[in-house]
């Protein structure tokens, strides 16, 4: 993470008041509707002489309203994305019972005027807030005058006027169409998390595999075999990872494993990220290991051919 960002805890009283534009959203995934308004956040920060600035959620509000379960990105995913187009302060807060009772107009008083000095507000077109979800941009624009900021609405549509939403996203995840979600967050699709012990098959068929335990609870991918890139220690590694259940062996729990080419590091208990970069065939049943291994023999050779596809792009 960039040295020059800063992250303050609201829930434990952190802030600064220097003047701030604040873009407020879930941004789960950080797509390119999200990155327009951001972009939108840095030109105005740029001619105000503002700080770029987000206030992040600890926990994506809709898995509390809606029991949603999955997302596109955790928070560390959320920052790292956020700090790369050249937002500088994060304000994180919980989403808890109190803060959730706040009616609109406290939310503006207490978090975007006493707590975070706010110039600009950057929104989308749809954005609610407040208890019940009563506040709304006419809200936000009532006010201004009150607590002497502007508000900036920003629709989520391109220049093809497509409207890019998370909900879509997270079903082409869903759907093992990577390549088109890819297309529309802007970015891989990624996971992180530690890398433990598996069974070890791969080893034994000479394909030693990488067995990863997410650190969050992301949206679940199509069963099936994936080209991957993988980062560890800040190096990127081409790879094929597989998410299933190995049919082959009549496992039942859902794993991801992925073999990297051209690695042999003992990488046990470490962070890694993968990237998912594309779908190549489903998760199958085969008769033997060793009908088993013909198949991963030509994923390989698959993979060897679109590493020199992804290294001239």
């Amino acid at each position: 993470m960039k040295d020059n960002i800063k992250i303050f805890d609201l829930d434990f009283n952190e802030f600064d008041l220097s003047p701030k534009a604040v873009s407020l959203g879930n941004f789960d995934g950080v797509h390119k509707g999200h990155q327009k308004l951001m972009k939108e956040n840095i030109k105005i920060s740029k001619s105000k002489n503002l700080t770029p600035s987000v206030l992040l959620f600890k926990e994506n509000t809709k898995n509390i309203l809606n029991g949603e379960r999955e997302y596109l990105t955790s928070l560390e995913d959320k920052i790292e994305i956020l700090k790369n187009l050249g937002i500088e302060c994060f304000c994180l807060l919980e989403f808890s019972d109190k803060f959730k009772d706040l009616s609109p107009y406290e939310f503006i008083e207490e978090i975007l005027y006493k707590k975070l000095n706010t110039k600009y507000v950057i929104v989308g077109d749809n954005y609610r807030f407040g208890k019940m979800a009563k506040g709304d941009i006419k809200t936000l624009k009532k006010y201004e005058e009150d607590f002497a900021y502007k508000t900036k609405v920003v629709d989520f549509e391109l220049d093809d006027g497509k409207i890019i939403n998370s909900t879509d996203i997270r079903q082409m995840v869903r759907e093992g169409k990577i390549e088109k979600a890819n297309k529309d967050l802007g970015h891989p699709f990624k996971m992180q998390g530690k890398v433990i012990k598996g069974a070890q098959r791969g080893r034994l068929l000479n394909f030693p595999t990488a067995n990863l335990k997410p650190s969050f609870k992301y949206v679940t991918a199509k069963s099936g075999v994936y080209f991957t890139r993988v980062n560890i220690d800040r190096d990127f590694y081409y790879a094929l990872t597989d998410i299933g259940t190995n049919p082959t062996f009549e496992n039942k729990k859902m794993k991801i494993e992925t073999y990297i080419m051209d690695f042999s590091k003992d990488i046990y208990g470490k962070n890694i990220s993968i990237e998912f970069l594309e779908y190549l065939r489903p998760d199958y049943k085969f008769n033997s290991p060793e009908e088993l291994i013909g198949q991963m023999e030509k994923d390989k050779k698959t993979g060897r051919n679109l590493i020199e596809k992804y290294r001239k792009e």
